[in-house]
């Protein structure tokens, strides 16, 4: 019976992990098209099937971590941002002047998940005046394209802020090792560290220990 329940749940964890791998695939396919239609949604089903069933893929490892609050600090921050950022940029096509120059800039990443990794990539690549151009998986490195990059100090604020992306991702849907990782660094560098008591699994841990009788 345990066993068996064992392998039920292993299959479920299979099965969640390919209808997120779809879902991704999908989603990326519609952006490609840059138009939600029926056909784009079906089109991008078939071609996700055919691609996670023809070509090898590297295991999706979810972090088993998520922090409701943490999570809606992010969304705020992520509007904001897009806000902002489309602000700055229409005002940079339309003033008079020459163009701001661009830049290529190298972020290494502290944490080293896929998960983190793509995430990142992704909310910096959707932010207008930035994308990513590379990212190289064995050293955690992104590198950032750049409008209106050409001093040390929006390299800096480029690096800034593709980090204070990382934070909050982490910080929301990181692993409990990317949180620690990162809060090793941040405290080497006296920066304040993030909890992870108002997480879900932190909540549950919590909830195991008084059950079980623990005292602080």
């Amino acid at each position: 019976m345990a066993e068996a329940a064992v392998r039920g749940r292993e299959r479920a964890v299979r099965a969640l992990r390919q209808l997120l791998l779809i879902t991704v695939l999908v989603a990326l396919w519609v952006m490609l098209w840059e138009a939600v239609t029926p056909m784009t949604v079906l089109t991008g089903i078939i071609v996700s099937f055919g691609v996670t069933r023809a070509f090898y893929l590297p295991a999706f490892e979810l972090s088993g971590r998520f922090n409701v609050w943490r999570f809606a600090v992010f969304v705020v921050w992520f509007a904001y941002s897009l806000v902002t950022a489309s602000a700055e940029v229409a005002w940079a096509a339309i003033r008079p002047g020459r163009m701001p120059a661009s830049s290529v800039v190298a972020v290494t990443l502290h944490v080293r998940s896929d998960l983190v990794l793509t995430v990142i990539a992704q909310v910096a690549s959707l932010i207008p005046g930035s994308f990513v151009v590379e990212a190289d998986r064995a050293s955690s490195v992104l590198y950032m394209h750049a409008l209106g990059c050409d001093s040390e100090a929006d390299i800096a604020k480029v690096r800034a802020q593709t980090h204070r992306i990382e934070l909050l991702v982490v910080a929301a849907i990181g692993s409990a090792h990317d949180l620690q990782v990162l809060n090793d660094w941040r405290a080497e560098n006296g920066l304040k560290t993030v909890s992870e008591a108002s997480s879900l699994r932190g909540r549950r841990g919590a909830a195991g220990r008084r059950g079980g009788g623990e005292r602080p």
